[in-house]
């Protein structure tokens, strides 16, 4: 048997690493491992002639030895082999650099085992158990338990901010919350069962006095952890720069999440038969379409899209973050018809549209026509050529609940900042 291939070592400081590192590496700290991690980890560094990307290299160095470990990250794409970990020497250290532009912003995370393929098998339950922060990294983001599903577990990630990373002021709680949170399970026979609902509502919440934005957003656990949604509202009312607001969350039924956000009418009818009227029973929150906004990512856009498009009478803003908007009603990437077939055949409505996407989401997955980016750019010309009001951004990542929680503050200001803000 033919010894592996060395990997190429690109970064200077891994290489300085090498040349400093001894055999006995694996067994006790030493001056090699000291150097490597001094500045922090990952390792960036400068591009010989390209100053708009920078040299990302992450490092791992697992408690127990590991044979095949991976990085989970949206900058790379698993089924082009860029997730699997190379070693760095005999010393048990593992790598992967990336080159990236300078204002990139990630998550990322390490697993003893290979990502989930065709070819090693498609578990993504028990991998997403098996990763690990960056011990060397001083951020990082949870993704909370969801509480309706007993085989779902928290997962914390680390994040790393590139140096010309776009600033977040929205998403860091400055002072403790004063908003009230209330939760109950609602019971729909649109859905056949019962969905978590969060309901937060800002001091002196009193709806005969005030009309009140209502923020709607899906996967409810999500947004009130890896996106702070909570606290980027109450931020946001609290500095006025949004009117009044309400904050809605929507949970997820175990193992119905892609069936539940995936062009569903039976989905919309819950929204705007029995959570819309429940909201007004509840707490006195008439609807007001110019000051109602649906909000998601990925799957969860695609479906606040989609609500739009069926009920524009309720749903008079849409908030979507890296759409899903390439999944057809059919359930593929390659059926028909897609949300910009929808949107394109029926009369325009007056609904606003904020749609984001990472300008690192171009992958062409095996089965695919295009890439996410490509999905979310084509619904916008759609609704640009029909006539509706649309704002388009690109931040600089992937497919990422680090980068949703910035994305989310920019679009409720440009939805509700002045023409959708509540008198």
């Amino acid at each position: 048997m033919e010894p592996a291939e060395e990997p190429t070592v690109e970064s200077p400081r891994l290489a300085e690493y090498l040349r400093r590192s001894s055999p006995a590496e694996a067994s006790r700290p030493s001056a090699g491992w000291q150097y490597l991690t001094s500045r922090g980890l990952p390792v960036v560094e400068r591009c010989p002639g390209d100053a708009a990307r920078l040299r990302v290299s992450f490092v791992w160095r697992p408690k127990q030895p590991v044979s095949r470990p991976s990085i989970y990250t949206p900058l790379a794409n698993p089924f082009h082999g860029e997730t699997e970990l190379q070693p760095l020497g005999p010393s048990g250290i593992w790598f992967r650099t990336f080159v990236v532009p300078r204002r990139t912003r990630a998550l990322y995370a390490f697993s003893p085992r290979p990502t989930p393929t065709p070819a090693h098998g498609g578990d993504w339950g028990s991998y997403f158990r098996s990763l690990v922060p960056d011990p060397e990294s001083p951020s990082h983001l949870t993704m909370a338990k969801d509480p309706d599903d007993p085989e779902d577990v928290a997962v914390t990630v680390s994040v790393v901010a590139l140096p010309g990373a776009s600033r977040q002021p929205w998403v860091r709680a400055h002072r403790p919350p004063r908003w009230r949170r209330e939760h109950t399970h609602l019971r729909s026979r649109s859905l056949k069962g019962s969905r978590s609902v969060w309901v937060f509502l800002p001091p002196g919440f009193d709806p005969r006095r005030t009309r009140y934005n209502v923020i709607l957003a899906f996967d409810g656990v999500a947004y009130q952890s890896a996106v702070p949604a909570p606290t980027v509202v109450e931020n946001l009312v609290r500095a006025n720069r949004i009117g009044p607001s309400v904050l809605t969350l929507v949970g997820n039924a175990p193992g119905a999440r892609e069936v539940e956000l995936l062009h569903n009418p039976g989905f919309v009818e819950f929204l705007s038969a029995e959570l819309v009227p429940w909201l007004q029973r509840r707490h006195g929150l008439t609807p007001y379409p110019p000051g109602t906004v649906v909000v998601g990512s990925s799957l969860g856009g695609l479906t606040a899209a989609f609500a739009a498009l069926r009920r524009p009478d309720l749903f008079g803003n849409v908030l979507a973050q890296s759409g899903a908007f390439t999944w057809s009603r059919s359930g593929g990437m390659l059926g028909s018809p897609t949300l910009m077939e929808e949107f394109a055949r029926v009369p325009r409505e007056d609904v606003r549209f904020y749609l984001s996407a990472g300008s690192l989401e171009t992958a062409v997955y095996p089965g695919t026509q295009m890439s996410l980016l490509a999905g979310v750019r084509h619904l916008r010309d759609v609704l640009v050529a029909k006539g509706y009001s649309v704002k388009y951004s690109e931040f600089t990542g992937g497919h990422d609940y680090s980068c949703w929680g910035g994305s989310l503050a920019e679009g409720l200001l440009h939805l509700l900042g002045k023409r959708g803000r509540a008198t």
